[in-house]
């Protein structure tokens, strides 16, 4: 039973058997009912007005059913702006065709008995659990059926003294060995293992954080290199588990490895929210907690007390999307002596969990310059000059997102920061785009840290469109 479970937890909403299944019994039984339509009329008696009644009132219902659909999903995505960003064309056209098909199930249910009847009901239930994945698949954000219920096959491990700090070498000396064959026997995977990080300054309440280790980190032999740290954040709702799952972070970091040695950044999904509900502004407040300090320091000193991790800013980089990328630039602008890099995606114009004046009450304590030294601009502006990296991404069509990008971006390259700002071509404020600038940024961030020789290019990544700043 407990094998069955996790089988089943592991199903693939974004490809595989179930959502094909899925789409085949939706249009399958859509084709049923037209044909049968055509070909019998009601009870099967062949009269004309039959005929056309079947055919015809089912697709004008079908029709009205989807114009409705997409009108109220675009006045809640785009006019009153309900979820706070753009829902983007993928997600209304499959709202729309979600409630076509199923006006024209119902009408069908209407008008038939028997057998067409029970396919018109088969057609509602295919076509709602089509449209909950087509939404799920232009987001990218639920991987599996497990993931709906926040489950995953993660292992809970105790990374604690994994290594020495005077055992460690530097990533360069790590390719010379490999290349002269002093190490030998480099997994073919890393690992992604269950952590919990001790808020012990913070004493914020985190859920479990996941680590990626990659080969490098777990070959045979006390010699381990020290690895550049990418910290990772999800947005909100979410959850670390999410990050890895809708990221592609092992996929990613996995494939990054094969090709350099078994070299790839160690990355640290941690969790900045304490609860799905939960939008911390990644500060500390008595609202949610100190969660500024145990992303800054709770989470970063245990990395460098226990794993192989790289000691300095040059070598770390945090990443995040929507509200956890509106952090890691909150919190990579404002702490240059952590952070090297940047890499957000989908990112706010500035933390956001009510108007401006509820946040400063609410999470300032009425101080106003607390909080503006945390919207971005401000703080890029109050750091400045800076030499750090910023490659900042967005989905194409996520409208309000692709602003925020022309707003900040400027100013940090103003401020002296190295900057490249990208759209990620046809999709919007989703878990696709995060993927399509993280992995660009992963090979940024894999040159600065000397995990490559190869300068990447942006021509080589087909996905992404220069965004001039």
């Amino acid at each position: 039973m407990k094998h069955m479970r996790q089988w089943l937890m592991d199903v693939s909403l974004i490809d595989g058997w179930l959502p094909v299944t899925v789409f085949v019994i939706a249009v399958a039984s859509a084709v049923a009912l037209l044909i049968g339509a055509i070909g019998g009329g009601r009870n099967g008696q062949g009269k004309q007005d039959g005929h056309v009644r079947l055919i015809v009132l089912p697709l004008v219902v079908a029709a009205i059913s989807g114009a409705a659909g997409y009108t109220l999903t675009w006045l809640l995505s785009d006019v009153f702006v309900v979820f706070g960003v753009g829902l983007g064309p993928r997600v209304m056209a499959w709202v729309a065709v979600g409630f076509a098909a199923v006006g024209y199930a119902v009408a069908h249910i209407a008008l038939r008995n028997g057998m067409m009847r029970a396919i018109a009901a088969l057609l509602v239930v295919s076509a709602i659990l089509a449209t909950a994945i087509g939404i799920d698949q232009s987001y990218g954000e639920y991987a599996t059926i497990g993931s709906l219920f926040g489950d995953d096959s993660y292992s809970q491990a105790n990374l604690t003294g994994l290594v020495k700090r005077k055992d460690l070498i530097s990533v360069s000396q790590w390719r010379g060995q490999v290349a002269d064959g002093t190490i030998r026997n480099i997994p073919s995977n890393g690992t992604v293992s269950k952590i919990d990080i001790p808020a012990t300054e913070s004493h914020f309440k985190a859920r479990k954080a996941l680590v990626y280790l990659p080969p490098a980190a777990l070959a045979e032999g006390k010699r381990k290199p020290a690895l550049p740290v990418i910290l990772m954040m999800s947005g909100q709702p979410g959850s670390p588990g999410r990050a890895f799952q809708a990221g592609g972070i092992q996929t990613m970091m996995d494939g990054y490895a094969k090709s350099h040695d078994g070299l790839a950044p160690i990355v640290i999904a941690a969790d900045q929210l304490g609860d799905d509900s939960h939008n911390t502004l990644c500060v500390d407040s008595k609202v949610y907690g100190n969660a500024f300090t145990y992303l800054t320091r709770d989470v970063i000193d245990w990395a460098k007390n226990n794993l192989p991790a790289a000691q300095d800013a040059k070598d770390w980089a945090i990443a995040g999307f929507s509200q956890g990328a509106t952090c890691s630039l909150q919190i990579g602008v404002n702490h240059p002596e952590l952070f090297g890099t940047m890499i957000p995606t989908d990112s706010e114009i500035g933390p956001t969990n009510g108007t401006r004046q509820e946040m400063i009450d609410r999470f300032f304590d009425g101080d106003v310059e607390a909080y503006e030294s945390q919207v971005p601009i401000n703080a890029i502006r109050n750091r400045a000059p800076t030499h750090q990296t910023l490659i900042m991404g967005a989905g194409e069509e996520d409208a309000a997102s692709a602003r925020n990008i022309r707003t900040i971006a400027p100013v940090a390259v103003k401020a002296g920061m190295h900057v490249t700002a990208v759209e990620s071509i046809g999709n919007a404020h989703d878990w696709h785009a995060v993927q399509d600038v993280l992995r660009y940024g992963l090979a940024v961030f894999g040159y600065d840290t000397g995990l490559s020789d190869v300068r990447p290019n942006l021509s080589d990544y087909p996905n992404l469109k220069r965004v001039a700043v």
